[in-house]
């Protein structure tokens, strides 16, 4: 039951983190700033955890459509008046006005937008049970947390570098570091749950002992994990940031010198704070130790993407090869104890060195799955696999089933 709670918990974590960040990308696009700062209107944006749980709650516990949409509406209704008693400021203007009313019609937005996903899921679900009863629940995008959503994140820190929004930037990291350690304990949980339920070997286990360890591992790996994430900590400083906003307009050209004033004074670049920090004077350019870290990171990240499409192509070349046939029928290898090993000799060209009955024995699986489709049973004899092909009759089957018969049992 603790486990079962966990796990839920961690897909809210997931659902609200995806949210969570959609808010600092309009303020980002809009050129908007929250004055209380970064980490406060953050804490603002997840207040979308709320839309999260209770959605959940109300998809689950509701039995017809009308008493759900009746539980959203009091959870929008409620949403607006919170927000107005505690967010609301009157005295706002300009910008901060326009800031608050975004803010305001976001949230609202992303708890339509979840009440919505939530009610097409539910309908999904009992469609796809009347066609199938015996079937499993579908993980969907609001309750499958996995390593492999990170990227989600990333496009939105691409996003915040060519916004030039240091903020977007700083809650996308933010939350790229702890959505990747909830979405790896959440993966190792039901990996483990799920091989507890399908090896019998296992029963005899302690099951609190084997969490214990694989918890123990994991907990290592994490601690290394974050070690690694260190560096881009420290140097989350040294970001370059652009503005695509500016690449298609022409840039205005600014006077060399001036010979005086002339009622106008220079700007001080960075603001107060810079003033503060270093006396207006402009941020010093990264060294080449910097430089070199960063080339090296982003060599690295294209090598791994490039090699990441590259086995992703070839995977769904082979499924497509050899998962269907013409007729759209799946098609199962048949691999016995022996595959492995040739397919070793066959990668390394090494074929030529196989024995005789290794050769026969090769050629009678070919000659099977060539007109078999199913995997045969590991009760099966040779004369019932070649009845099921239909190949008892067939004369050049008859002959490798003498040689095949004698690899067997040892007389070759």
């Amino acid at each position: 039951m603790n486990l079962n709670k966990s796990l839920k918990v961690m897909e809210y974590i997931h659902a609200t983190l995806h949210f969570a960040v959609l808010l600092p990308l309009v303020y980002a696009v809009a050129d908007l700033s929250d004055p209380a700062g970064t980490g406060v209107f953050y804490l603002k944006c997840l207040v979308i955890a709320a839309s999260v749980v209770l959605t959940d709650f109300a998809v689950k516990r509701t039995k017809n459509f009308f008493t759900y949409f009746l539980c959203c509406a009091l959870l929008f209704a409620g949403l607006a008046g919170g927000m107005r008693i505690f967010f609301y400021d009157s005295a706002a203007a300009g910008k901060l006005a326009l800031a608050q009313r975004c803010y305001f019609g976001g949230i609202l937005v992303e708890t339509l937008l979840l009440a919505g996903m939530r009610f097409y899921n539910r309908v999904k679900e009992a469609a796809r049970e009347r066609e199938d009863p015996l079937a499993g629940s579908e993980p969907g995008m609001l309750n499958s947390p996995a390593l492999s959503h990170v990227w989600y994140f990333v496009v939105f820190y691409l996003l915040g570098l060519c916004t030039d929004s240091k903020m977007l930037c700083d809650i996308t990291f933010g939350s790229t570091m702890v959505y990747t350690f909830v979405a790896l304990a959440h993966e190792h949980l039901c990996a483990v749950r799920h091989y507890l339920d399908l090896n019998k070997r296992t029963k005899g286990i302690s099951r609190r002992r084997l969490y214990g360890i694989s918890l123990s591992m994991l907990l290592l790996f994490a601690v290394l994990l974050l070690a690694g994430m260190m560096p881009s900590v420290f140097l989350s400083q040294q970001r370059k940031y652009t503005d695509f906003r500016d690449w298609f307009g022409e840039v205005p050209l600014a006077p060399f010198e001036y010979e005086g004033l002339g009622g106008f004074e220079t700007p001080i670049q960075g603001g107060g704070m810079m003033e503060l920090l270093g006396g207006g004077e402009p941020a010093p350019e990264p060294s080449v130790l910097v430089n070199v870290i960063f080339g090296s990171i982003g060599t690295a990240c294209m090598l791994a993407l490039c090699c990441g499409i590259v086995l992703f192509i070839r995977q769904v070349l082979r499924d497509f090869r050899n998962g269907q046939d013409e007729n759209g029928d799946v098609i199962e290898e048949i691999k016995d104890e022996l595959a492995y090993k040739e397919e070793a000799l066959y990668k390394k060209g090494h074929r030529r060195m196989e024995s005789e009955a290794e050769r026969i024995r090769r050629r009678y699986r070919k000659m099977i799955r060539k007109h078999r489709k199913d995997r045969p049973a590991p009760y099966e004899s040779p004369a019932e696999i070649e009845a099921c092909a239909g190949l008892s009759d067939d004369e050049d089957m008859q002959r490798l089933h003498v040689e095949y018969e004698a690899v067997r049992y040892g007389k070759m």
